[in-house]
């Protein structure tokens, strides 16, 4: 016979005790199939519980550590019923050792809602570490906006677990307040603490481009490293603000702008990036030219250009690029071929051995014939890079295809013909 049902016979019969003695048998047997029941005792009991209000919150409490899951659950969904007066013993038991307590511990706090909050954020100066951690991790979940100045203050807490948590709470509040502390917290020592502070930053998107492009100049280098990282998973939104951090007076943020860039893909860089091949600076030049390799065919154009019509700088940045990017690059180099520049000719014909893709060995051995010794020497010594990479038997079924004039000269002899260069 159910607890219930025992009661409604004590209320019904023709002799019933008074009203509060039939309460007071009603708490005892309650309190007995909480301590001593089996399950099925145990959750009527709880339930029953609810009905009998603050009386029965510290049994409730102590069935959170009920080994049966179903069990804990009922204990705190009635805890969560009586409210405000369960939040204290609730937030002791934040420091219950074993995870499964303090989870359904946390989702009760969280079903009582705004009636806790003012304890959990006094829980968050609490002596014990996993009090604190549980505190922060629920003002989180619930969203308490009042939280964030605590929360912030917390990310300088001692314990790497609490940080974490208010890293992760602060995340699911998306304050911009928060942006600069959690830059910082980059720089913990604490490698899960790191990847928290990474999470939120990227969750809050815009809010978070300005202050993580301004850590690019960070002087841990750690820092520089992570927030780069952090820009890049936050992506296409961060790609114009990149754009523009490439004309900054430091060249630790234009160097990591470039870097990110690349690591974005967005052609809408091609252009600022291309510009800082002749950066002042040398990583700025050297992380521009991985970004367009990176970005390949669409970054081919400009960098052709550049290698063309460039300074003495940007065409070498170019030139690497190109270099970088290979094969694809082979068709509009050959165009240069036929520039009316005996030094953009020399130095296509140097960048095609380089970049020694047999599909060029047409245009090459075109200007064998050129006008200028340099050109000349440049495009036997690109042919020779082709030949040493494809091998002879497969070089000379090229030149053939490319000139038939080319393999009877041979018989010359080989020295010959580089003499004549």
């Amino acid at each position: 016979m159910s607890i219930f049902r025992s009661l409604k016979g004590a209320l019904g019969g023709e002799t019933a005790p008074r009203f509060d003695q039939v309460e007071m048998e009603h708490m005892e047997s309650v309190k007995r199939a909480l301590a001593y029941g089996d399950v099925e005792a145990r959750w009527n009991a709880i339930r029953a519980a609810g009905e009998l209000g603050d009386a029965f919150i510290e049994p409730l409490i102590q069935a959170l550590n009920d080994e049966h899951w179903i069990v804990r659950r009922g204990a705190g969904q009635t805890l969560a019923r009586i409210g405000l007066p369960a939040v204290p013993p609730l937030i002791e038991m934040l420091g219950n050792d074993d995870d499964s307590v303090r989870r359904e511990t946390m989702r009760a706090c969280t079903l009582i809602g705004e009636p806790a909050t003012e304890s959990l954020i006094r829980a968050l100066n609490r002596e014990n570490p996993l009090i604190r951690q549980g505190a922060a991790e629920i003002l989180g979940d619930m969203q308490v906006q009042p939280a964030v100045s605590p929360l912030i203050g917390a990310l300088k807490d001692k314990d790497p677990g609490v940080r974490r948590e208010a890293a992760l709470a602060l995340k699911m509040l998306g304050s911009r307040d928060a942006t600069d502390p959690l830059v910082n917290l980059l720089g913990d020592e604490t490698g899960y603490v790191r990847i928290a502070a990474a999470e939120a930053l990227c969750s809050m998107g815009d809010p978070a481009i300005p202050p993580l492009v301004n850590a690019l100049a960070h002087s841990q280098p750690e820092i520089r490293q992570r927030a780069g990282h952090a820009l890049s998973s936050i992506g296409t939104p961060a790609v114009e603000p990149l754009i523009s951090a490439l004309s900054h007076e430091d060249p630790h943020i234009r160097q990591g702008a470039s870097l990110v860039l690349g690591r974005i893909g967005d052609a809408r860089a091609i252009p600022a990036l291309t510009g800082a091949l002749g950066d002042k600076d040398r990583t700025v030049r050297q992380e521009a030219v991985r970004a367009l390799a990176t970005l390949g065919y669409p970054a081919i154009t400009p960098l052709v250009a550049a290698f063309r019509e460039g300074d003495t700088v940007a065409r070498n940045c170019s030139m690497e690029a190109l270099w970088l990017i290979g094969g694809p690059a082979t068709r509009p180099l050959l165009e240069l071929l036929s520039d009316q520049n005996s030094e953009v000719r020399r130095r296509t014909a140097l960048l095609l051995g380089e970049i020694a893709d047999p599909s060029a060995v047409e245009g090459l051995t075109r200007i064998l014939a050129d006008q200028a010794p340099s050109v000349r020497r440049e495009a036997f010594e690109a042919l020779e890079k082709i030949r040493n990479k494809v091998g002879e038997p497969a070089f000379g079924s090229l030149r053939a295809r490319a000139d038939p004039e080319i393999e009877p000269r041979k018989k010359g002899g080989e020295q010959n013909k580089a003499g004549s260069l």
